[in-house]
């Protein structure tokens, strides 16, 4: 399987964490219908299918939870 981690997987990563960081649980669920929709269009737009670009959301999915928790009973 070839590696494909670039600008577009790091946009995934950082979309998915700003929605998540900022709207909490519900957030996560958008980001999640988002990033799979994302991934539906460039399959249809370039022809392929990258599990990386999902890895790269769930990622920022995890870390925007985790700091919006860390930051709600902080604050």
């Amino acid at each position: 399987m070839k590696i494909h981690i670039d600008r577009n997987s790091l946009k995934h990563f950082l979309v998915c964490f700003a929605i998540t960081i900022l709207l909490g649980v519900y957030g996560a669920c958008a980001a999640a219908g988002a990033s799979v929709t994302k991934e539906w269009f460039d399959r249809k737009s370039y022809g392929h299918w990258c599990w990386f670009d999902l890895l790269f959301d769930a990622l920022g999915i995890g870390v925007g939870i985790g700091l919006h928790l860390l930051l709600r009973y902080i604050i």
